[in-house]
Order: C-alpha cells, then sequence, then structure tokens
C-alpha cells in the first residue's frame, strides 16, 4: 500500500505540460513504465513518466498508478466468459460482458472475430424465430445481412431457409436457394442431402440438371450423385433407359454410319457451352469503387441498409460469386424503394444471378416485366436463349436446340464458335447431314481445329 501512496504522489508530482495535438503514447511504450511501477522503481519510474510526457504533452497520467498495472495484461477470464456464454446461446449476456470488459480495459481492443461472432450469433437466434414463425421473408434478409449465417458449415439454414419458401409456395425461391448451395458448397454428403431435398421442389429436367452440374463438378462423385438421381426417379415412377443418339421423333430417316460418327464425336452434355459458364461470360456490373476488391466492398458494405449501397454490395458479392448472398441482396432493392436506375440494375442483377444458376426460366419471366436498357436486354436475352439451346441439345431435342441457337445469331448478329459446332452436330444428330457437312465445312475453312475436323468427319460419315 505504501509503495502505490508513494508513486501515486510521483505521478501527482509531475510537472503539467500544455497540450498539443499529440495522442497517448501506444501500449508498447507503457511497457517499461508498467515494469517500473510493479517493481516499486520509483526513481525509473519518475524519469519514464517525464519522457512519455514531453513526447506526449496530451496525455493525462492516471492519478492511481495501480491502473496501468491492471492495464497491462488481456482480460482473458472475460473472453473466456464471453465465448461460453456465446457457446450457451446467452448473445445478450455475451454483448454484455464485451461492453463490460471494453469498459474495465479502456487500452484493450476486442479482436475483430468477436464481433463477427457475436453478430453471427444474434443473427442465428433473429432467423431462427422469424423460420419458426413462418416469416420466410424476413429470415431471408436476416441472413442476406449477416453472410456468417449462409457459409456451407451453416448448410441447415439454407435447407430450411428453402422449406419455408417451398411451404410459402414459393417453389422458384426455394429451387434457387437449393441450385446456390450446389454450386458453392463442397462437402459431397451435404451435396447429396441437397440433392434429395431438392426433389421437392424440383422437375425432373431440374432434377436431372442438378445431378449433372454436380457429377461435373465432381467427377469423382459422379457414380454416387447419378445413384441417388436414380432413386429419386424411381420414386416418381419414372423407368429411366439407356440414352440414344436421338429421339424417335428427330432419330434420321436413314440412319448410317455418319450419324455413329456423330454420336461418337459429338459434344457430351453440352461440355463446350455450359450454363454457367455462359452466364460469367460478360463481366458483372457496376463494380466497387476505384481501386476497391470486390472483397473490399463485400466488407465495407457488410450490413448497409441504404438502397445505393445494399444495391452495390448485391454486385460485389456477386463477383465473388456468393450467388445466394447477391440474390438477397438484389431482391432487397427491389422491395424497397429504389429509383428507377436502381431498380433497373437490381432486376438486371437479378437475373444474372438466375442465369448464373442456370435458371433460364425465372430469369426469363423476369425479362419479360423488366425495364433493361438495350445492352442489358441484349445480354439477358442472348444468355437465355443460351442456356434454352444447350439444354434442348443435352435433352437431345436437337431441332430446338437448332431454333435457339439461330434466335442467338438473329438477335445478336453473331454466333460463339462453341455454340456453332454444337449447332452443327444438332443437324446431324437431327438427321440433316447435308446441312451439319456444310456448317462443319465452314467453320473448318474460318480457323481448322480437332473439333472441327472431327465434326467433318462424323458428316462425311467416316
Amino acid at each position: 500500500m505504501m509503495k502505490s501512496v508513494v508513486l501515486a504522489t510521483l505521478f501527482l508530482a509531475l510537472p503539467t505540460v500544455p497540450a498539443l495535438a499529440q495522442s497517448a503514447p501506444p501500449a508498447d511504450e507503457l511497457l517499461a513504465l508498467r515494469m517500473y511501477v510493479q517493481q516499486g522503481e520509483d526513481t525509473a519510474a519518475r524519469a519514464e513518466l517525464r519522457r512519455l510526457q514531453l513526447k506526449y504533452p496530451q496525455w493525462a497520467a492516471p492519478a492511481d498508478p495501480a491502473g496501468l498495472v491492471a492495464t497491462s495484461r488481456d482480460p482473458q477470464a472475460e473472453i473466456d466468459r464471453f465465448y461460453s456464454q456465446l457457446a450457451a446461446g446467452q448473445t445478450d449476456q455475451a454483448r454484455e460482458t464485451l461492453a463490460q470488459t471494453r469498459r474495465d480495459f479502456p487500452g484493450w481492443v476486442p479482436p475483430a472475430d468477436m464481433a463477427a461472432q457475436l453478430e453471427t450469433a444474434e443473427g442465428q437466434r433473429t432467423l431462427d424465430d422469424a423460420l419458426s414463425g413462418g416469416d420466410v421473408a424476413t429470415a431471408r434478409g436476416v441472413a442476406a445481412r449477416t453472410p456468417g449465417l449462409l457459409r456451407c458449415d451453416r448448410i441447415n439454414n439454407a435447407w430450411r431457409i428453402a422449406e419455408g419458401q417451398r411451404d410459402a409456395g414459393a417453389r422458384a425461391d426455394a429451387l434457387a436457394t437449393y441450385r446456390a448451395v450446389l454450386g458453392t458448397c463442397t462437402d459431397p454428403g451435404d451435396l447429396a442431402s441437397t440433392l434429395e431435398k431438392a426433389d421437392g421442389v424440383a422437375s425432373e429436367a431440374e432434377l436431372r440438371g442438378m445431378a449433372a452440374g454436380l457429377a461435373s463438378r465432381f467427377p469423382a462423385q459422379a457414380a454416387r450423385f447419378d445413384a441417388i438421381l436414380q432413386r429419386l426417379l424411381a420414386g416418381r415412377g419414372v423407368v429411366t433407359a439407356a440414352p440414344t443418339p436421338a429421339s424417335k421423333a428427330e432419330k434420321p430417316a436413314s440412319p448410317n454410319e455418319g450419324s455413329k460418327a456423330a454420336k461418337k464425336a459429338a459434344p457430351q452434355s453440352g461440355a463446350q457451352s455450359s450454363p454457367r459458364r455462359s452466364a460469367r461470360a460478360e463481366p458483372a456490373a457496376p463494380p466497387a469503387r476505384r481501386g476497391e476488391t470486390p472483397a473490399q466492398c463485400a466488407a465495407r458494405t457488410a450490413g448497409a441498409r441504404a438502397t445505393g449501397s445494399v444495391l452495390e454490395r448485391a454486385w460485389c458479392v456477386y463477383n465473388l460469386d456468393r450467388s445466394m448472398d447477391a440474390m438477397a441482396d438484389f431482391k432487397t432493392v427491389l422491395a424497397g424503394r429504389p429509383n428507377a436506375q436502381q431498380r433497373r440494375d437490381a432486376q438486371y442483377g437479378l437475373a444474372l444471378v438466375y442465369l448464373k444458376l442456370g435458371m433460364s426460366e425465372p430469369a426469363a419471366q423476369l425479362a419479360a416485366t423488366a425495364d433493361f436498357d438495350h445492352r442489358q436486354r441484349l445480354d439477358i436475352e442472348r444468355q437465355i436463349l443460351d442456356q434454352r439451346g444447350v439444354a434442348a441439345y443435352k435433352q437431345r431435342r436437337f431441332r430446338d436446340a437448332i431454333r435457339y441457337f439461330d434466335a442467338i445469331e438473329q438477335v445478336t448478329g453473331s454466333i460463339r464458335r462453341d455454340l456453332a459446332i454444337l449447332r452443327a452436330y444438332a443437324y446431324l444428330n437431327a438427321g440433316n447431314q447435308p446441312r451439319a457437312l456444310a456448317e462443319f465445312r465452314r467453320l473448318n475453312a474460318e480457323l481448322s481445329t480437332t473439333e472441327t475436323r472431327r465434326g467433318l468427319q462424323a458428316a462425311s460419315g467416316g
């Protein structure tokens, strides 16, 4: 006690220095002073205090030197209590513990992880309450504002939201949620469960498409996903059969070796032009601030409420391939009071999200009523036709595929080379061998590649 009184007198006896525009000493500069105070070295403490006050004249040394010693330790016990309360679901108590610790340790800066985990825990509680009450819109909004709730390690949140959307009759929204999970997460078990859950809202074609997408992402697990698909289809009474080169309606009138060669050489499952690739062919849209990465933008706008900031965040998370977050933010903008330009951009962004997820039908429905500018409409229509054409080819509806690819050329004035090759194979599989040969000859004359030469061989019956 005497030592503390002596040191307190020493602090009070220091001369007052006029305040200048300088900050208090950082924590590392107080280490020596704290050590002298703890050890009772009065002379050394006086010299160190004088040095610090000369260097930081605005700093007011505490009247009680014990305060310096107290703040020299990290509040480990308080931190442990905080995390224990979070684990027990006591978010209100955890928030109070954090606030009290900051008051008791004014020099302590909480790790960013503490605030993030508290935000996630509070968001989880709000989401749980909303879903328990059947308020899917609120739950979706909370999830959109709290990125941690939609991580793959909390996949149950996405499943529950999708189930709520399904129960509310929003089949397309539920399907979009499942698609986003299938396109983002990587655990095979979680993906298998998601495919099974999607069975309740997906058509046969949509279910097949999702299974094909999983097999494409994870070739080593293709047999597992196919087995699940066959089981789900069997539950619907669908009897699957081995694929044939062409449907009966489109079977060439005179089958020949050329058709067999086409079967061998043609791109399988639209490998050259998948829906996800075509949706990403163009840069997304309004970029973040100059010199700012999408990740920096997403961090800066996290938790934003203003329409403009939410729209900005939507584009940033879109460019980070966080499709679920982007979809939620674009819908939040549209549900608010955006101006005409904001509404147009949000509709464009939402259509791009649908297309990125391979959902050409919702994108087409949105495009039918949206007030896109010319560039946006051209881009969306091109991608819709692209995806429909590729889907028709995969389903062996070759004449439909040709019509979609022709429409792309009519709308945009050109057609991507990979789609042109796919169209040539569609002619061949539809029984129009002369037209297929002419198409492959033209493509090969423009640029001779292994693909065009194989196509020529197939169309020639070789």
